[in-house]
């Protein structure tokens, strides 16, 4: 009996210890869970401002100063496993950069900002291949170090099948299509012609056909012609703007409408 007894109390203690020890395990896999949903909330808050900053710079209508686009760098790159809206902010906030870096002359700060703006973009349509603006983001990054290579092509068409009619982008995309137009693919220039139609139709915003003139204007002789057809078989007010801005921002430059300005290179 006492045998029995002393096994029924060790097998009780048993239990108990495994109860204790089932208790501190769930114990700490809360802890840990808790710490982790923390952690993941406070990246979420943080990377969550950068987002939406980018946001702000991708349709080139917005600015931010150097010292802050460094710091939402710094953090940004400071990520573990970053996901495809962090690394797209990544891509806008350094190719924010390579446009401050230009405008101070500094070549190799511009080249740098550049590439890792390109190497942001394309690690993040690894995650999203259907992100048209970070698409955009590429195919202008390597035009600018590179020119109008091939590598130009794929990012571009992406873009344009991804968002064929978001004005937007068609406002952003619109200046580097206009440079390509001389050279580029049949497809590309059709899509080229139809950013052309999107931002050239009629009784819209009247800054769509000043933006117009713009990119023609920097894009040279042959992109004044292709937007002069284009606008030219529709209705005739656009045109009439575009050969109005045109002609203003042509006596601005102190240029003739078909004559194209130096370009800014830092290379």
């Amino acid at each position: 009996m006492a045998a029995w007894t002393s096994t029924t109390v060790s097998l009780s203690r048993s239990a108990a210890i495994r109860t204790r020890l089932g208790r501190g395990v769930i114990l700490l896999a809360g802890l840990a869970l808790a710490v982790a949903g923390w952690q993941s909330l406070d990246r979420t808050w943080h990377s969550a401002e950068w987002v939406a900053a980018a946001d702000g710079l991708r349709g080139g209508g917005e600015t931010m100063p150097p010292a802050r686009l460094e710091a939402g760098i710094k953090e940004l790159q400071r990520l573990q496993r970053p996901q495809a809206d962090e690394l797209g902010a990544l891509a806008f906030l350094h190719y924010a950069a390579a446009e401050n870096a230009l405008a101070a002359n500094d070549g190799d700060g511009w080249r740098w900002e550049l590439s890792a703006a390109a190497a942001a973009a394309r690690q993040s349509l690894i995650l999203a291949p259907t992100r048209a603006d970070l698409a955009l983001v590429l195919a202008e990054a390597e035009f600018l170090q590179h020119g109008a290579t091939a590598a130009v092509y794929p990012p571009l068409a992406l873009s344009y099948r991804t968002a064929p009619r978001e004005l937007w982008i068609a406002q952003r995309r619109i200046a580097l299509g206009l440079r390509l137009l001389a050279v580029a693919p049949r497809e590309i220039a059709e899509d080229v012609t139809s950013d052309i139609r999107i931002l050239g139709e009629p009784f819209r915003d009247s800054s769509r056909y000043q933006l117009l003139a713009e990119a023609a204007l920097v894009a040279g002789p042959a992109a004044v012609t292709a937007v002069e057809r284009e606008l030219g078989r529709g209705h005739p007010w656009p045109f009439q703007l575009f050969e109005q801005d045109l002609a203003e921002l042509s006596a601005k430059r102190g240029l003739s409408a078909t004559a194209r300005p130096p370009q800014p290179s830092p290379r």
